[in-house]
């Protein structure tokens, strides 16, 4: 090999080690890490756990709970980070190892392998910083004897970055764009049924009072209605008197 094409490769090596810090995992938080370059990472605030990771989407029910600041029992062992289906032991937080493999965007990951003289398939988070607002969890795969997990967001585990932490269950109410759009369209036809009904039945019927309302009778029975269909709805959980039995 050439002097010039070893330089290229030492070069080359170096600028790719170069952003590779290794990080020391707090004894006392296992979501906090000192890197070697001064760098702390702490994902306390980042998710709220124990945190629900579905393993996919045709897999229902099936899930891994990920729990990295105080661990979780997981079957018959205690203190575990990530379980599967609440029984399997997936590595936990005692036996993890951090990295900062990327400054810009900022990328680390941790790994929670099972710990000495114990087998079970060890964890992978990547942790990958973007500029979604929202911190997403994923799983990926399975690859090198290990599940691995994706976690994506502005807040990663920086210091001072401030977001609210995902839980990864909250679902989108329908009182959104959607909802509110389909109220104000209801309330306003219902306005608009009165509005004309009473002219209708005024200037066409000649009709005054009371009965300006269209289709009084049924408006005026509604609430007698509605009452009676919850009696009969309620009526099977209540205790029934002998005379009311017959």
């Amino acid at each position: 090999m050439s002097p010039i094409v070893l330089l290229i490769v030492c070069v080359s090596v170096a600028g790719v080690s170069a952003d590779s810090v290794d990080c020391t995992p707090d004894q006392d938080n296992g979501c906090r890490a000192t890197c070697d370059d001064g760098t702390t990472l702490d994902i306390s605030s980042l998710l709220s756990y124990p945190y629900k990771i579905a393993v996919d989407d045709n897999s229902v029910g099936q899930y891994f709970t990920y729990s990295p600041c105080s661990g979780l029992d997981c079957g018959a062992l205690d203190e575990i980070t990530v379980c599967l289906d609440n029984q399997g032991n997936c590595g936990s937080t005692h036996s993890s190892m951090w990295a900062v493999t990327k400054k810009d965007p900022l990328t680390f990951t941790v790994e929670y392998s099972c710990g000495v003289g114990t087998f079970c398939t060890s964890s992978a988070f990547t942790f990958v910083q973007n500029d979604d607002e929202e911190t997403k969890v994923v799983y990926t795969s399975q690859e090198d004897g290990a599940y691995q997990f994706q976690v994506t967001g502005k807040c990663v585990g920086q210091m001072n970055c401030v977001n609210e932490p995902s839980n990864g269950h909250k679902k989108k109410s329908v009182i959104g764009p959607a909802g509110l759009v389909l109220m104000i369209l209801f309330f306003a036809a219902l306005l608009i049924y009165f509005i004309a009904g009473a002219l209708v039945m005024k200037y066409h019927k000649g009709a005054t009072g009371k009965e300006l309302i269209p289709n009084y009778l049924f408006w005026s029975e509604l609430p007698f209605l509605v009452k009676d269909g919850c009696l009969f709805v309620i009526s099977p959980c209540r205790k029934r008197k002998g005379y009311e039995a017959i």
